[in-house]
């Protein structure tokens, strides 16, 4: 059993350092759909390539184990027709402000460069 024991605290240890799949994109104006009433200090919690949750910072939990990215002053709307709701793939843009230049882009849950 001492012969072991490195082994399995070696194995949790690194099991403790994986990184979440899961982004939190914090306090940015967002737009969930075209026509839609924008969403101010939103967040919205993406869970591998799909949207978990959108919403008012006040209503959306956030995980303690999520990468986080402070959107405060920026916008966030759908990609190329999309929807930004729970069950919808994680395709948005983040634009500097509402008809702004694209500063980033989340494209099934991963970030891009900008265009």
């Amino acid at each position: 059993m001492p012969k072991r024991l490195p082994a399995v605290v070696g194995f949790l240890l690194l099991a403790a350092c994986q990184r979440s799949d899961v982004k939190v994109l914090i306090g940015a104006t967002t737009v969930t759909a075209p026509g839609a009433a924008p969403i101010e200090d939103s967040v919205i919690v993406v869970a591998g390539r799909t949207i978990r949750s959108v919403g008012l910072r006040q209503d959306v939990p956030v995980t303690q184990d999520s990468e986080r990215t402070d959107l405060r002053g920026k916008w966030v709307a759908p990609a190329d027709g999309a929807r930004i709701a729970p069950g919808e793939p994680a395709n948005l843009v983040v634009l500097d402000h509402a008809h702004g230049a694209v500063v980033r882009r989340l494209t099934d849950g991963q970030w891009q460069s900008a265009p």
